[in-house]
């Protein structure tokens, strides 16, 4: 059986270059559903713990893009509350919680896309659709487009990255079959 840190580490999740908020993110969200993988992993025996890894970052994923269009509305209203308040200079400093655990599982989803050989368009595509989501609520905010952008280049890097460690998995897995 594998644990959910040996597992996003064969992934190559520390070569991502992440500032320490974020690895703490990661961090906690591993000890919170290592748990329930090892879960999984047993009442599913005869799956690849890849595989349920992935049908387990689909379902939160979709989890918190349902929970962030819900709470959409109600953070542009704060936001605007913000901006008249303090100013929308200000205003870009104040963060939704929800954004940046909706951004950790997004990259983490992806790098399991990447690992599982998800096609690369709908990885695109997804990562497009986050970027659209977590930045329409900030359309006053100044460089909205440009740090959109550069979360997508992110999670695409997050997905790369787990499509090379798979390439390179299968690799070994050949050099080792060609040995016996």
């Amino acid at each position: 059986m594998t644990d959910l840190k040996s597992l996003f580490f064969s992934l190559g999740i520390e070569k991502l270059d992440l500032p320490l908020e974020d690895q703490a993110l990661i961090n906690q969200f591993i000890s919170s559903f290592t748990p329930r993988f090892l879960d999984i992993c047993q009442q599913r025996p005869d799956r690849a713990p890849l595989d349920l890894l992935l049908g387990l970052m689909t379902q939160q994923h979709q989890l918190l893009s349902q929970q962030w269009q819900t709470q959409q509305q109600a953070y542009h209203q704060m936001q605007s509350v913000f901006e008249n308040t303090v100013g929308a200079d200000h205003a870009s400093k104040f963060q939704h919680q929800e954004s940046e655990q909706y951004t950790i599982v997004s990259l983490l989803w992806l790098l399991v896309q990447g690992a599982s050989q998800i096609d690369y368009s709908y990885a695109n595509e997804q990562a497009e659709t986050i970027c659209q989501q977590l930045f329409t609520t900030s359309a006053t905010m100044k460089n909205a487009d440009s740090q959109a952008e550069l979360l997508r280049q992110r999670l695409m890097q997050a997905y790369y990255l787990g499509k090379k460690s798979s390439q390179q998995s299968l690799v070994t897995k050949l050099k080792n079959w060609f040995k016996s």
